[in-house]
C-alpha cells in the first residue's frame, strides 16, 4: 500500500528554548489521533539516534503508526540536535526541564486543535512523560521499556554484571552519594564519562523521582509494554509499573530488544542492531499501540 505523508517542522518555545519537533500526519485522513514520541535517555534525538548509535527506531515507529493513521509528534530534546541552543550547559541541566518541555508540547499541538494526544515515552522518555501526564490532560500513555524503579537501582543493576568488583564498588558508592543529593568531587577517568561533574546535577535530579509513584497517579489508560529481548530493562521493572497499575494494560513482545527490533539470535545479534537503521521496528509492537490508541 502506498501512502503519502506530510512533515511539518515547527518550533516549540519552552521556557526560552525553542524546541525543535516534527508533526507527521497521514496526507489521506481527516487526524484527530496524535501520539507524541518522547525519547530514551543520553543524547538520544527525533530519530531515536545517538552518534554512536543509529538505529532509526523512533523514526520507524512514527512512520508505522502514521500508517495507520495516527499523527505523531517527535523532538529533539534540548540541548540535542536541533534543540540545540547557544548558552546551552549541561551542568544547568535537571531532569524536571525535560518534563516541563514535554508539558510545553503537549499543550501546543493541543492548541492546534488535536483532541485525542498520547503520550509514548521510551525508556527514560516513559518517566518524563509520566511526570509530564500528570500535569496535563492526554488520552492514553504507553510505557516503552521504561524502569519500574527509581533509576538509582536500575542503573546498579545495569552496571553490576557489566564491572569488576571494585569498579562497580566505586559506581555505587557515586549512585548512592547522588541519591542522597551530594555531589561527588572526585571521580576516577573510567567514570568519568558516566559521572562527569557536568552531568551530576541531572542524575540528583532524575533519581528523586519514583515511576511506581506516577503510575499510580496516573488518570488516562495505560499500555506498558516490555520487550521480551531487552538486555536494558528486565521483566522485574515492567512488572512494577503493572503492580503500581493493576488496571492498566501489559503486553510482552516477543523477540522485541530495547530498541525495539526484532531479534531471534544471540546478544551480539541485539546489540548489533543498536547500530543498524536499516532494521523496522516489531510489527508486534506496532499491532499494540495502533490497537491501544484506536480504541
Amino acid at each position: 500500500l502506498v501512502y503519502s505523508q506530510s512533515n511539518d517542522t515547527l518550533f516549540v518555545e519552552s521556557e526560552g528554548v525553542k524546541l525543535h519537533t516534527v508533526l507527521t500526519t497521514h496526507a489521506g485522513s481527516e487526524v484527530e489521533k496524535l501520539a507524541i514520541i518522547i525519547a530514551g535517555s543520553g543524547p538520544t534525538d527525533i530519530n531515536g539516534n545517538q552518534k554512536i548509535a543509529n538505529n532509526n527506531s523512533l523514526l520507524f515507529l512514527s512512520n508505522e503508526l502514521v500508517k495507520n493513521k495516527i499523527a505523531t509528534v517527535r523532538f529533539d530534546k534540548r540541548g540535542i540536535a536541533k534543540s540545540f541552543h547557544p548558552g546551552f550547559n549541561e551542568s544547568n541541566l535537571v531532569f524536571e526541564d525535560y518534563a516541563k518541555d514535554i508539558v510545553a508540547i503537549i499543550k501546543y499541538y493541543s492548541a492546534k486543535g488535536y483532541k485525542k494526544i498520547y503520550l509514548i515515552g521510551h525508556s527514560e522518555g516513559s518517566l518524563l512523560g509520566l511526570i509530564a501526564a500528570q500535569e496535563t490532560n492526554i488520552n492514553g500513555f504507553v510505557s516503552l521499556c521504561g524502569a519500574g524503579n527509581p533509576i538509582d537501582i536500575t542503573l546498579k543493576k545495569q552496571l553490576k554484571p557489566k564491572m569488576p568488583p571494585a569498579m562497580y564498588s566505586e559506581a555505587e558508592s557515586i549512585i548512592d552519594s547522588l541519591k542522597n543529593g551530594h555531589l561527588v568531587k572526585n571521580v576516577s577517568s573510567q567514570m568519568n564519562i558516566l559521572f562527569r561533574p557536568s552531568v551530576q546535577p541531572y542524575m540528583i535530579s532524575w533519581f528523586r523521582h519514583d515511576p511506581a509513584e506516577y503510575v499510580k497517579k496516573l488518570k488516562s489508560p495505560l499500555l506498558i509494554i516490555q520487550a521480551e529481548k531487552d538486555i536494558q530493562v528486565d521483566m522485574e521493572e515492567a512488572t512494577i509499573l503493572r503492580n503500581a497499575s493493576p488496571k492498566s494494560q501489559f503486553y510482552v513482545v516477543k523477540d522485541m530488544n530495547h530498541v525495539l527490533k526484532t531479534v531471534s539470535g544471540d546478544i551480539q545479534e541485539n546489540v548489533a542492531s543498536y547500530t543498524n537503521p536499516d532494521i523496522p521496528v516489531s510489527h508486534e509492537l506496532v499491532t499494540a499501540i495502533v490497537n491501544f490508541i484506536d480504541v
